[in-house]
């Protein structure tokens, strides 16, 4: 059960840090929790993202290195922010959206599970979850209440608990709902520090 106090003071987070900050125009931000405990390595993350394998792993904190930004195929370049504990791994991508999309977070969630959120300056988004490679629900955060009916709205209960907050046309902030609810859901934080502070970064 989500506390309802807990649930508001993580949302106020994510509209303050939204409003406040270039991440409220676009980013991805992807949550891997493994159902026991053992962090995937940078080259497991990078070999899931990447469906060729060609991916280059950099120990740098930000994203003002333009040169990291490395065309390694014919497809369009990737990048993002990766932070790796005992309990998760977190990804951040500026202006991407890898992580969000299958097959790419269905593969991530292979022995755990997945979260993700992303939209853009256009609004193009989505918000989903998967369970061991399984993609388990994907929705228009800007339409979460359609979601109500599709297969797999039950197994998200911090969704359902955020749902209110989804109403943009309300005045709420449908992106800030979604990064709480995949606080709620993995109990990462994402914040202006961690962007800083993040030790490694993937490209591809």
């Amino acid at each position: 059960m989500v506390d309802d106090q807990v649930a508001r003071e993580a949302y106020l987070h994510y509209r303050q840090l939204l409003d406040d900050s270039w991440m409220g125009e676009a980013i991805c931000w992807t949550v891997l929790v493994p159902h026991d405990g053992s962090p995937l390595s940078l080259a497991e993350i990078g070999e899931r993202v990447s469906e060729t394998g060609n991916y280059e792993v950099y120990e740098t904190d930000t994203f003002e290195h333009e040169e990291v930004f490395i065309d390694l195929s014919d497809d369009v370049p990737w990048a993002m922010l990766v932070d790796r504990s005992d309990r998760h791994a977190a990804l951040f991508e500026h202006n991407g959206f890898q992580g969000v999309y299958p097959p790419v977070l269905p593969r991530l969630s292979v022995g755990g599970r997945a979260y993700s959120a992303y939209w853009n300056v256009n609004r193009t988004n989505s918000i989903g979850f998967a369970v061991d490679g399984e993609m388990v629900l994907s929705f228009d955060a800007m339409y979460a209440e359609e979601a109500m009916g599709l297969p797999g709205w039950e197994r998200w209960p911090q969704v359902q608990a955020v749902l209110p907050y989804f109403d943009w046309k309300r005045g709420e902030s449908c992106w800030a709902a979604a990064l709480t609810a995949i606080e709620l859901a993995t109990g990462v934080r994402l914040s202006e520090e961690w962007v800083g502070e993040a030790p490694s970064f993937l490209t591809g």
